[in-house]
Parts: C-alpha cells; sequence; structure tokens
C-alpha cells in the first residue's frame, strides 16, 4: 500500500507517469495562462472605461489594471520559484539507488521530468 505513494512501484513507472504529466501540464499552464488572463481582463476594464469617459471609473480601471499586473507577475514568480526549487531538490536528493525519494516524486509532478 505504500508503493502507491510512491512515483514508481519497483523499478517500474506508475502508469507510465500518465498522472504526473498531467500534473506538470496543469502547472504550466497556470503559469501561462493565469496572466496572461489576468492582464486581459485588466485592459478590458480599462478600455471600458476610457469609452465612458468617466474619470473617477478611469482611476478605479487603472488601480485595478495595475493591481492585476501585480498578481501576474506574482503568480508566474511563485510557480517558477517552486518548479526551480523542486529541480535543485530533485537533484541534490537522487542519491537513493532507486530515485524513489519524496523530493523526485514532487519534482516528477511538478516538472514533469520523472
Amino acid at each position: 500500500m505504500l508503493d502507491i505513494l510512491a512515483c514508481t512501484i519497483g523499478n517500474v513507472p506508475m502508469a507510465d507517469n500518465v498522472i504526473p504529466q498531467i500534473t506538470s501540464l496543469a502547472v504550466g499552464i497556470i503559469k501561462i495562462i493565469v496572466p496572461v488572463l489576468l492582464v486581459v481582463f485588466g485592459m478590458i476594464d480599462l478600455m471600458k472605461a476610457v469609452m465612458s469617459n468617466d474619470e473617477k471609473e478611469m482611476k478605479g480601471a487603472q488601480t485595478k489594471l495595475i493591481k492585476r499586473v501585480i498578481y501576474a507577475v506574482a503568480v508566474f514568480l511563485v510557480v517558477s520559484i517552486v518548479q526551480i526549487l523542486f529541480t535543485a531538490l530533485g537533484n541534490t536528493a537522487n542519491s537513493d539507488v532507486d530515485g524513489n525519494n519524496i523530493s523526485g516524486c514532487i519534482s516528477c509532478f511538478i516538472n514533469g521530468s520523472c
């Protein structure tokens, strides 16, 4: 039962690494799509405010756009830092004979490098 928690069962990869690849793809999508969507939605809000010609709405839309850009950069950087961290941990912790350790398994799920 404990082998289910590991990335491998003996020396055979679990389910041909399908679950780690799907998870890695989801992390990559979050890393790229979420910041882009945040900036695009902020720009749409700003365009609506400019079209309305209301100074107060434009000021509010500008602050909302700035906040969304900051959030987009934060999302991108957090995901990138986690990927870099687990890549480094996965590389240094692969001293196990089977390569069957928790940091290597997490790196497999986050980076897709199994």
